[in-house]
């Protein structure tokens, strides 16, 4: 079994939309089976919920756990974000499961198209769509050293490292 590839992440997030500014500083690892666009997907995912000292991050595949989540005092799972398109199976079981299901994924018109018209009766799902080159190019420049500024507003997140500066809509689909 490959070891996975561990990060050290430093997440300065200034979150414009709930009015906090924090940073989290963590290690993680891309796990085997994960890929990067998951992978950065999950972080960002993490990033827009951090703003609640309950966030937590499934750094180990878990698979009963959803990719970030919060907790009540209670440690029940109150929202649950999935960073990928999930099958309408899947969605339906964790609407159930949780107070609030949200799914965060990369442009993926067909899957959305496919599954939209039955979601309708799913009343606590949110969608957001980020734009594919963001992601792609947030997945291209993953080093050791995860350190990032992460500004995230109503509509847009952006994203500056050592050397670029990446800035993406944020789409709500649902």
């Amino acid at each position: 079994m490959a070891k996975p590839f561990v990060f050290k992440a430093r997440l300065n997030v200034a979150d414009l939309y709930h009015h906090a500014n924090h940073q989290e500083v963590f290690t993680t690892a891309l796990q085997k089976a994960e890929t990067l666009e998951h992978f950065v997907l999950k972080l960002l995912g993490y990033c827009a919920l951090s703003y609640e000292q309950s966030a937590h991050m499934n750094n180990m595949a878990e698979k009963q756990k959803p990719d970030v989540w919060l907790e009540d005092e209670q440690g029940y799972i109150t929202v649950a974000l999935y960073a990928c398109p999930l099958e309408l199976e899947e969605i339906v079981r964790f609407s159930k499961q949780f107070q609030k299901l949200v799914l965060l994924i990369k442009e993926d018109p067909e899957w959305f198209e496919a599954v939209k018209e039955r979601l309708s009766y799913v009343e606590n799902l949110s969608i957001f769509e980020l734009e594919s080159d963001f992601v792609n190019s947030l997945s291209s420049a993953l080093s050791r050293s995860l350190h990032w500024d992460i500004v995230i507003e109503q509509n847009q997140i952006s994203v500056s490292d050592k050397f670029e500066y990446y800035e993406t809509h944020a789409s709500k689909l649902i």
